[in-house]
């Protein structure tokens, strides 16, 4: 099998035409996906701590 070069790009612009857009959603959907479990984990950690200090 062919290695992949440089000028495969080149020569198939096409292919690869919607790769900025593709990015830019999926760097969108790791922010949103980190802000929803940060929402969740920081409240969450606070009851387990809460929880755990008052078993002691």
């Amino acid at each position: 099998m062919n290695k992949p070069t440089r000028s495969d790009i080149a020569a198939f612009p096409e292919l690869f035409g919607g790769m900025d857009q593709f990015m830019d959603e999926l760097g969108q959907g790791i922010r949103r996906t980190s802000l929803r479990l940060a929402i969740v984990a920081i409240p969450g950690s606070a009851l387990v701590m809460f929880a755990l200090s008052k078993a002691a």
